[in-house]
């Protein structure tokens, strides 16, 4: 897991930069980081793991991301703390590990079709789309922050993602959306304005246009009361 700096990793026959945030996966015979930016060395956190009947099986692609820079370098801080614990369970350790950052890498997948070695500027623009989730930062804001144009942004993105960066956008406001519904009481009213939308009745249509239901069936068909 690299926390701060600039590497490069190869895969398959090219090289794929590697930044903060960025879940590497090795099995034996894979090569590690081999380069790095000479003015922004890489730092990272590594971890073995014997899986068992595993071992030697691939069970995520070799590079995922963790986008929560935040919660990337608590999790490095807790897992180190509690390894120089010596009363704390290793294998406990090792399994909430391993787990954790499986989990990120499966929620990673979704958003990236499960697609290794992204251009590194179309890995910065999901980046800040990630970091808001409710849809306050425009789509050429998010061009012109990777210096790109928005036509060439939305071509990256139909390229490699198969949608346009609105879709993209839209799709993490109606996940955002979704969440605030299951896990909270909050009027429909305030879930569409933290969501980014304008009123309620545009944000009414978007949900039912995505999910296939209203806000309110949404919210009790999940269980929530």
């Amino acid at each position: 897991m690299v926390r701060g700096g600039r590497g490069w990793v190869e895969i398959g026959t090219e090289w794929v930069e590697v930044t903060r945030g960025a879940l590497l996966w090795h099995v034996e015979g894979d090569r590690t980081i081999a380069r790095s930016d000479w003015k922004d060395p890489y730092s990272c956190f590594a971890v073995g793991f014997e899986t068992g009947r595993f071992r030697g099986i691939r069970r995520t692609p070799r590079l995922t991301w963790w986008h929560n820079f935040e919660e990337v370098e608590r999790f490095s801080q807790e897992i180190i703390r509690e390894h120089l614990n010596e009363r704390f369970d290793r294998k406990a350790l090792l399994h909430y590990a391993y787990g954790r950052l499986l989990f990120q890498s499966r929620k990673w997948q979704p958003t990236t079709k499960e697609k290794t070695g992204l251009p590194p500027k179309l890995i910065q623009a999901l980046e800040l789309m990630e970091n808001h989730p409710d849809g306050q930062i425009a789509i050429r804001e998010v061009a012109a922050a990777i210096e790109w144009s928005v036509p060439h942004l939305h071509s990256i993105f139909q390229k490699h993602l198969g949608v346009t960066p609105y879709q993209f956008m839209l799709h993490r406001r109606m996940r955002l959306a979704q969440e605030q519904l299951v896990l909270t009481n909050d009027p429909i009213k305030q879930i569409s304005a933290e969501c980014g939308f304008a009123n309620t009745p545009s944000f009414c249509s978007a949900f039912k246009a995505h999910s296939g239901c209203t806000p309110m069936k949404y919210r009790h068909r999940e269980g929530h009361i």
